[in-house]
């Protein structure tokens, strides 16, 4: 074992860009879309640590966590809504 994180797959990042492109074409329930939010922020945490290990520069790598921050933010609160029994996200 190197330490190095494990690079995130072509395939499940493929997955997640497919799943968000279904998810725009329809109106989708909370439990998906916060499913689809998990995901999108694990494929984003996995990538800012690669990006960490890799020797990215310090300004990808802040902007990598960030992204991957407000991805689990909204996972979050999506997840949130769905236990709460809301089934639709209100759009601003």
């Amino acid at each position: 074992m190197t330490g190095q994180p494990a690079a995130v797959p072509a395939a499940q990042v493929s997955a997640v860009l497919a799943w968000a492109a279904r998810l725009s074409a329809g109106p989708a329930g909370t439990i998906e879309t916060a499913a689809y939010l998990t995901a999108k922020a694990a494929v984003l945490e996995r990538t800012a640590a690669e990006r960490a290990a890799g020797g990215w520069t310090p300004e990808d790598i802040t902007a990598a966590r960030q992204a991957a921050a407000r991805a689990r933010q909204a996972a979050d609160a999506a997840a949130l809504l769905a236990a709460a029994g809301i089934t639709a996200m209100k759009e601003d």
